[in-house]
């Protein structure tokens, strides 16, 4: 059943005009591994922009409920973010407090220090392709709560991908939005 859902969620926004997005989420051990990228046909910078919008993160990102920068140094920035973890049957709210380097202008490292997981690391990088920009992301991430064994992985997927998802779908967006008030302005 859960298949089905995500197979028709995916079906229904290939439709859409959002580029294709490769995604792939599976399980090494403990460990749930996820590897995406997406070809964007946006500037390297706005990219940069979104994904270092940290505070901004809830107004597209669904399941995040609050995302703040508790502090900043050379060594990076300090995120704490809050949300929840869920798709039908299975929720839970989550917590994370995550180091954020930036290496401007093509990488950013996470790292989580505290909260729900053992692990949970990630890597964005950009890439300029002409001009259109790779954004790929990489994440490793071990919860400190039980996934449901059965469709613990399929339910991962899903919300990863998501939020991904919502991560392009507001690049895209702000992209339009330039877009419409540069014509406006010309």
């Amino acid at each position: 059943m859960i298949a089905v859902m995500v197979l028709l969620a995916n079906l229904a926004h290939a439709q859409s005009h959002t580029p294709e997005i490769s995604f792939l989420v599976t399980r090494e051990g403990e460990f749930v591994l996820t590897d995406a990228r997406a070809d964007l046909p946006v500037s390297s910078a706005l990219v940069w922009a979104v994904i270092t919008d940290y505070e901004g993160y809830p107004r597209f990102i669904s399941s995040m409920h609050e995302s703040k920068v508790i502090s900043r140094s050379p060594e990076g920035s300090v995120v704490e973010q809050k949300g929840h973890f869920g798709f039908m049957f299975f929720s839970r709210g989550i917590e994370a407090r995550l180091v954020v380097s930036e290496f401007p202008p093509d990488l950013i490292v996470t790292r989580a220090i505290e909260g729900d997981f053992e692990v949970m690391n990630g890597r964005y990088e950009l890439r300029q392709l002409g001009n259109s920009t790779r954004l790929s992301y990489s994440g490793r991430l071990v919860p400190k709560f039980s996934l449901p064994p059965l469709f613990g992985l399929s339910i991962a997927r899903f919300i990863l991908l998501r939020n991904f998802r919502e991560m392009v779908d507001e690049i895209l967006l702000r992209d339009a939005e330039a877009r419409r008030v540069i014509r406006a302005d010309g």
